[in-house]
């Protein structure tokens, strides 16, 4: 089958912007799942942080 310039120029524009909008779902996926793991870990390290403790001989500021 014979295609004129033009209709090449649309499957690849077709290509181009299907290949583009799939890799970036796929790096939005990725970026979220990132996102998502550190939230829970700052959740854990949050969690492990609640408590009452001893004042230190170091005198660390109070960040709250």
């Amino acid at each position: 089958m014979h295609f004129g310039p033009t209709t090449k120029i649309t499957i690849g524009w077709i290509v181009c912007v299907t290949g583009g909008l799939g890799l970036f779902y796929l790096a939005k996926r990725n970026i979220d799942k990132q996102r998502y793991e550190n939230m829970k870990s700052r959740q854990r390290m949050r969690a492990a942080n609640e408590g009452n403790y001893e004042q230190s001989y170091r005198n660390f500021p109070v960040s709250r």
